[in-house]
């Protein structure tokens, strides 16, 4: 019992023992290691001297703008068609519209120039085309149907016209026949009926043009390159055997069909204008025969009477001489009004041409959207299943072509910038890169009246390789240096590395022995990163950049756990509690006037 209570003992005064000793350890720290630490010490980064160009002169500070390119939606997709069904000719306007299948790009990405954008459906762009070539088909009938009107109403009117002036050449002479004698009256209806006649061969000859293009219609002209011609009756022939079959089969919806279909209709409207043309002719010329009729009955009855009227014979001379004076502008305005309705059939026909044609251009053989330019999409304006109902921008991005920083300089400054000048830009992100730049413009106009500093807005293009300005992103900082000074092929080092020794421009560099001794060198022109070295110092040299810091701070991280393994690293794994004599331990020899105050010394 008493060697155990021994042991628990001796294993107490050991533990007292371990403490004593960690609470040396701290003092030590305290007294003779932390003074030493919070002492001022000197790092030494290293640098090296290097060749190029160094520019000197004004500097601003400024953020990189994109300038903004589109791809635009702007097709007018819609066309006009007549309801054939309406009395009142009615039209009706008809639309369909592109479908987004898919997009291949994102805002924030990089495009180059012929990159995919986006697909329509095929589906769509089929729909349009189809729509586009039917409106087109319709419009040039339209036109074909305008210019054959306006060819044989303009037969008529000059018809009109040489039988007005002809009139008036004759009219002094039906009066003085009329005035003298009933015999006169008769020479004027005679003289009447050989003007009709004399019309009837112009009508005759309209006639016989109206057939010649109603036959040249049903048996196809080499010249007429837009349809492929049919005996008509053949057509009509296919047309029914067609809808029987369809009804018999029901095939309607076939492409043969429907093309049979529609080139029927398509033939029966010309059919059906041509037939008109031929029957406005006929009916003129029946017309122009029935009035001849009609004179020749009044020739008869003037013969079997004895007398006319003298009023009458006047009255037809007046008329005469007055459809002879305004013949000349009835014609004019006849002529005018028929151009007006053949040029706006050659309008429409010019428009929906146009309208295929830009359609044709903007969804190209696939249906896909590519780009037209490089740079960094900013926009984009449709999504997968979207239909392009009304006028939108596709894209819109940033071309690598088009960046600009603007800065505001000072009246003291901006007087020695001048329009094409070179800049030279860093950018914060890449300070390792040097860009160049082009003053593009300078603001006449100062930015603020108000302030006691008056500056003007300088603008500046970013120079510089495609694959350089790829780096660069719209918000970047830069420093612009308005180049004042420029030293070519010269040495240069951080202005950082150069102090001065009384009077005197020193660089660090390491000496033989290992120890940073001061070296005198010659300075020229510097700027706010780099200074020149005119002699002293050789391309490729290491120098140093001396910086002053707390040796307390340097080893923060690594002191806490110095003082804290202090303790730790006593090593009691061989100690022997058995060859521990407690007779050699005396209290008394230990000096605790020695600790310093601050008990547990080192913890921090």
């Amino acid at each position: 019992m008493k060697k155990k209570r021994s042991k628990k003992k001796t294993l107490r005064l050991a533990a007292v023992l371990v403490v004593i000793l960690a609470l040396v350890v701290g003092a030590c720290y305290t007294v003779l290691i932390a003074p030493y630490l919070s002492q001022e010490q000197w790092v030494y980064i290293e640098t090296e001297v290097v060749r190029g160009n160094l520019t000197v002169g004004v500097e601003e500070s400024g953020s990189l703008e994109y300038g903004i390119s589109t791809i635009n939606y702007d097709l007018d997709l819609s066309v006009t068609a007549s309801d054939d069904d309406d009395d009142d000719d009615d039209e009706e306007t008809v639309e369909k519209y592109l479908k987004v299948e898919e997009v291949y790009v994102a805002s924030g990405q990089r495009i180059e120039e012929g990159d995919s954008i986006l697909k329509f459906t095929d589906s769509s762009v089929s729909d349009v085309r189809k729509l586009l070539e039917s409106a087109l088909v319709d419009a040039r009938s339209d036109y074909a149907e305008a210019e054959s009107t306006y060819e044989l109403a303009l037969l008529e009117a000059q018809t009109t016209y040489e039988t007005s002036k002809v009139a008036q050449s004759y009219a002094s002479e039906i009066y003085e026949y009329s005035s003298s004698s009933v015999s006169d009256n008769i020479a004027s209806i005679q003289i009447e009926i050989s003007q009709l006649q004399a019309k009837t061969a112009s009508l005759e000859e309209a006639v016989t043009e109206a057939q010649e293009n109603f036959n040249e219609f049903l048996y196809g002209s080499e010249d007429d390159t837009d349809f492929e011609y049919y005996d008509y009756s053949a057509l009509e022939e296919l047309y029914q055997a067609t809808l029987a079959l369809a009804e018999e089969e029901g095939i309607e919806n076939t492409a043969n069909y429907m093309q049979i279909i529609e080139l029927y209709e398509s033939k029966m409207s010309q059919y059906n204008n041509m037939t008109s043309a031929v029957e406005n002719a006929e009916e003129a010329l029946q017309n122009n025969l029935d009035q001849i009729e009609e004179l020749q009955e009044q020739l008869a009855q003037a013969q079997a009477e004895e007398s006319v009227g003298q009023l009458q014979a006047s009255q037809t001379y007046e008329e005469s001489l007055l459809e002879g004076e305004y013949a000349q502008t009835t014609y004019n305005a006849a002529v005018e009004e028929l151009k007006e309705d053949l040029e706006e059939a050659a309008q429409e026909l010019e428009e929906i041409q146009n309208q295929l044609t830009a359609f044709e251009e903007f969804v190209g053989d696939d249906g896909v959207i590519y780009a037209d330019g490089s740079g960094i999409i900013t926009e984009v304006g449709y999504e997968a299943g979207d239909m392009l109902t009304t006028s939108g921008v596709v894209i819109s991005y940033a071309p690598t072509t088009d960046m600009t920083i603007s800065i505001d300089a000072t009246q003291e400054d901006v007087v020695s910038m001048t329009v094409g000048d070179t800049v030279a830009i860093e950018f914060t992100a890449y300070p390792e890169e040097s860009y160049e730049g082009t003053i593009l413009s300078i603001d006449t106009t100062a930015t603020s009246r108000s302030s006691s500093t008056i500056s003007y807005t300088v603008v500046i293009g970013v120079d510089g390789e495609e694959e350089a300005l790829q780096k660069l992103y719209g918000g970047m900082t830069a420093d612009i240096t308005f180049i004042t000074d420029q030293s070519e092929d010269t040495l240069y080092v951080s202005r950082k590395a150069v102090v001065t020794e009384d009077g005197k421009s020193c660089v660090y560099v390491l000496s033989d022995s290992g120890e940073y001794e001061l070296q005198e060198v010659t300075t020229g022109l510097s700027n706010t990163s780099y200074i020149e070295i005119l002699s002293g110092l050789e391309e490729g040299d290491i120098v140093y950049i001396a910086s002053a810091v707390s040796s307390l701070e340097e080893v923060e991280d690594t002191s806490s756990d110095t003082t804290s393994t202090d303790t730790d690293s006593i090593d009691l794994s061989n100690f022997n509690l058995e060859d521990f004599d407690m007779n050699d331990f005396n209290m008394s020899d230990f000096d605790m006037d020695g600790m310093p105050s601050g008990g547990m010394g080192g913890g921090r």
